[in-house]
Order: structure tokens, then C-alpha cells, then sequence
């Protein structure tokens, strides 16, 4: 799909002039995401290092892609310079170019530091690296204060969103491990949620919206997102909540133990709220968080390599959430 003979050109000709002057040498390209069609070009003369995406493939036609090629590149775009995220402590990375006759392909800069799946294993094999997941955790809730703050506008969340993406998880997981009594059960215990206004107080603000380990690079204490495919107008407990699924997910299918990411999570949720506001605030979020975890759990739970017991052990997590935590 992919034709070294243009994209290499183009690199040369459109994106690494970004950086250096020609002339270029050899360009490698490294695939980087076992999922998706994320590649790294590397130039070894001058040592430029560049992230490209191809959106294009074969479930997804060549317009589709280029909507949401052109899509991640306007929200980088509007991040950076609407919201101030272009440089310092948080910041995403930088939209380099796009291409659509090269497979809908998006290049930006590569995010430097680990990512926070790093720091997150690490801690749960050697209990000496906990503090430094602590410290990562406060570095990734004051990058989305500033990004939640930043973007906050005078619309009143809407349960609308979090209904309609329910429905979408459901239906996707009823071909997979959901049996037809889970879906009645977190059905009723997601429209009490729903029907109960007070829990939405909140005003919308710009989300990242893929909220995943894989997403956040750490470089000492600055924070550095990646993939705003999926930006958009929400309540910030999208993000919080998601975090807090991932976590609570990496924890427990690493360690069998459903409660070992408990403190990191309130450690992550307390520090939002106190950089946010004010300590109030915290339980103005923790409200919601349980209904974004279970979005969270379930997104996860469509994972076709996480084995079918495993999957759904997140589903069983999810009702929980619903049931239990209005």
C-alpha cells in the first residue's frame, strides 16, 4: 500500500526542510504501532526523526481517510495555537504536513521521552518505581487542567455523548463476549445515570478523547500528547475517566488484583481537582467518574487479543461501575 518511491520524496521535499537543509541521506521507516499503520521515518545523515500515520486502508476508503487525516491535523492545529499547546510544560505534538494521494498520510513530529505505558509497567513489576508513576500521574492531571481550562466554554455537558457511545460499545461487544443478560443489566443501571441531571453540573470543554498510556510522553516533567483523532466537545470526565479504566485495566490484567490501581487512580483525580479548583471539585468529578470508567472498561473489553474471560471480567467491572456508582 505503502510506495517508498513518494513518500521518501515527499519527506524531502515538503517535511524535513522543516527542520534542516537539504541534502538528505538514507531514510528508514519503522513501523511503530502493532495496530494501526503508524510508521517512523528516520533520516541518518542529519538524524530527523519524524512520526507519519496513513489513515487509508483496507476497511477504510480513501475520502474517509482524508476526512480524518485533515480531522487530526485541524486538531492539532486548533490545540496548539487556540489553547496554548504548542510549547512548554504541555504541549501535543506538531502537525508537520499531509498528503492525501500518499494513503491519507499525516506526518507529524516525534513525541520525545517514554510513554506513560512505561512508567505504568514498570511500577507494577518493581513496587521502588511507584513513586515515579505518582509523579507522572501529577504531570498528566495538570496537562489536562491546563487543556480542560484552556478550552472551557458556557454549554452544559449533555449525557447525550456518553448515551450514544454506550449504545455503540454494546452493540460492537454483543458479537463478542456480552451476553444478552450483561447488556439488559448495564442498560438499566446506565439510564438511572441518564435520568439524573445534577451529575452533568459541569460545563463542556475540548477532550482529547483517546485517553490511553499510549498517548502521553513524559520528558522529565513536561508532558507531550499524541493522536487527537478523536478531540472533541465534552465533559472533561471523558478523559479523566478513561485514565482512570486504563489503569484500573493494566493493573488488574497484570496483577490479577482489581483493586491494586486504586491509589493511583485517586492520586491522578485528587490532583486535577486541587489544580483545578479547589478540594470541592474532586467530588464534583469522582461523581462522574464511575459512568466514564465504564465506558472506558468496556472500550477496552472490545480488545480481541485480551482473551475471553479476561474480557469479560471488564465487562462485569463496567456493571459495577453503572450499578454501584450513582
Amino acid at each position: 500500500m505503502y510506495d517508498k518511491k513518494a513518500i521518501y520524496p515527499y519527506l524531502k521535499r515538503e517535511i524535513f526542510p522543516q527542520f534542516a537543509p537539504p541534502p538528505y541521506g538514507r531514510i528508514e521507516m519503522k513501523r511503530l504501532s502493532g495496530e494501526r499503520q503508524v510508521y517512523l521515518f528516520r533520516e541518518r545523515t542529519k538524524k530527523l526523526k519524524v512520526v507519519g500515520k496513513f489513515f487509508e486502508s483496507g476497511s477504510v476508503h480513501a475520502e474517509e481517510a482524508w476526512r480524518w487525516a485533515e480531522k487530526e491535523y485541524s486538531n492539532l492545529q486548533q490545540v496548539r495555537e487556540q489553547f496554548g499547546m504548542n510549547n512548554g510544560t504541555y504541549r501535543v505534538v506538531a502537525p508537520l504536513g499531509k498528503n492525501k494521494d500518499l494513503s491519507a498520510l499525516l506526518v507529524t513530529e516525534l513525541a520525545p521521552g517514554k510513554a506513560l505505558d512505561h512508567y505504568v509497567t514498570t511500577a507494577i513489576y518493581d513496587e521502588h518505581q511507584s513513586q515515579r508513576l505518582f509523579d507522572k500521574l501529577t504531570y498528566l492531571a495538570q496537562f489536562f487542567v491546563k487543556l480542560h481550562r484552556s478550552s472551557e466554554t458556557d454549554k452544559q455537558v449533555s449525557p447525550e455523548l456518553a448515551q450514544g457511545y454506550l449504545g455503540k460499545l454494546l452493540h460492537s461487544l454483543s458479537k463478542g463476549p456480552l451476553t444478552a443478560s450483561q447488556r439488559h443489566g448495564i442498560e438499566t443501571y446506565a439510564a438511572r445515570w441518564w435520568d439524573t441531571n445534577d451529575v452533568f453540573a459541569d460545563r463542556e470543554v475540548t477532550v482529547h478523547g483517546d485517553a490511553t498510556p499510549t498517548n502521553f510522553f513524559f520528558q522529565h516533567q513536561e508532558v507531550i500528547a499524541i493522536d487527537l483523532d478523536k478531540t472533541k466537545r465534552a465533559d472533561r470526565c471523558w478523559d479523566l475517566g478513561f485514565i482512570a479504566a486504563e489503569l484500573k485495566h493494566h493493573f488488574t490484567w497484570r496483577t490479577g488484583d482489581s483493586l491494586a490501581a486504586e491509589p493511583f487512580i485517586g492520586h491522578f483525580l485528587w490532583v486535577y481537582a486541587v489544580t483545578y479548583g479547589d478540594e470541592q471539585f474532586f467530588y464534583t468529578i469522582t461523581r462522574k467518574i464511575p459512568l466514564y470508567m465504564a465506558l472506558g472498561l468496556l472500550r477496552i473489553a472490545r480488545n480481541i487479543w485480551l482473551d475471553e474471560p479476561y474480557r469479560s471480567n471488564l465487562i462485569t467491572e463496567a456493571y459495577k461501575c453503572l450499578k454501584y456508582g450513582l
